[in-house]
């Protein structure tokens, strides 16, 4: 009888729940406002110029992407947050000051309890400003001690197309997982593919001294490679799934960071490299039809616009890639 009544609770609470958000109504019509905020202030000049920089850029989007700058049923409210770099500082093939770039949609609301705005992690598109972790897209392999390649590689997902010089579009066969570089065609290429040779040598010298078992395990296996697969460019994966690395192509690619990407002669406050998710036609589309059904779904699910397929579509890449050049 216990249980029927915690039941009989349970169920009136999930219908009371349903009433309330089936009752809420987003008010669409509502002008808004826009704002920028950097939380990196306080942590000295350079921190306040790269502040203004992400400003610039985010001043960008809302000039340019007509769901932002229409700025009806919501304020879209924009803020600058950053890391804790220490480590990465520390690392050659990394430079200049990073963050993320957060455009949050916070939507015009009524409900039973009257109108109100929604503050609590609302509807957002973000993007990342000069951070080599997020450009790996598959992950770092995180493997090896401080110095070590092991440490500096990560796997990429295949180039899908270029889509403007300073733009490139990668993602898996299944379109979700994607994402788009935006970066200096000007500069050396910043990523670098590694080889075999490199990753194995690697993985030895650091399994010999820390973990024997691995070491006694791969290295019969790295000495049945041949002289060509050793030299040719390293993907990840292996039938024994310890080794993972393997020279015919299969799998994921194994790239590592460019130092010589960077612009030297530019403050590290200049905004160099842009990373942010991106489908193409949207999350597991394939053509404009499927990006069509997709978003009308997101709209009956949730009963506004989904806010990052719209500003996809809008970005005018061969103007954006062009935003940081030479700068």
């Amino acid at each position: 009888m216990k249980a029927l009544k915690y039941l009989s609770l349970v169920c009136a609470y999930l219908l009371s729940v349903h009433s309330v958000f089936s009752q809420t109504t987003y008010l669409t019509e509502k002008q808004g406002a826009y704002s920028y905020n950097s939380s990196l202030n306080s942590r000295g000049t350079e921190y306040v110029t790269f502040g203004n920089n992400a400003k610039t850029l985010s001043d960008y989007f809302y000039g340019n992407i007509p769901v932002m700058n229409i700025n009806k049923g919501f304020d879209l409210a924009v803020s600058l947050t950053g890391y804790a770099d220490d480590n990465y500082k520390v690392h050659k093939w990394n430079y200049g000051l990073r963050g993320e770039l957060n455009f949050d949609f916070q939507l015009f609301l009524k409900d039973a309890n009257g109108e109100g705005k929604w503050k609590v992690e609302p509807p957002h598109w973000s993007l990342e400003i000069n951070n080599t972790e997020m450009g790996g897209h598959g992950g770092m392999l995180n493997e090896g001690g401080e110095g070590s390649i092991l440490g500096q590689v990560f796997m990429v997902f295949p180039l899908v197309k270029e889509l403007a010089p300073g733009v490139r579009y990668y993602d898996c066969e299944a379109r979700t997982c994607g994402e788009v570089v935006v970066f200096n065609p000007d500069r050396p290429d910043y990523w670098l593919p590694v080889t075999v040779r490199e990753i194995v040598d690697a993985k030895l010298k650091y399994y010999k001294e820390n973990d024997r078992m691995i070491y006694d395990f791969i290295k019969p296996l790295i000495e049945k490679m041949s002289v060509t697969e050793l030299n040719s460019p390293a993907f990840y994966g292996s039938d024994d799934a310890i080794l993972n690395v393997n020279g015919i192509g299969d799998g994921l690619q194994l790239m590592r960071f460019n130092p010589e990407y960077w612009d030297r002669t530019l403050p590290v406050s200049a905004i160099q490299l842009l990373t942010f998710v991106y489908f193409g036609y949207g999350y597991n589309c394939f053509n404009e039809e499927d990006q069509k059904n997709a978003d009308e779904e997101y709209f009956k699910n949730n009963g506004h616009i989904n806010y990052s397929s719209e500003i996809t579509k809008s970005i005018n890449f061969k103007k954006l890639a062009g935003f940081f050049q030479n700068r």
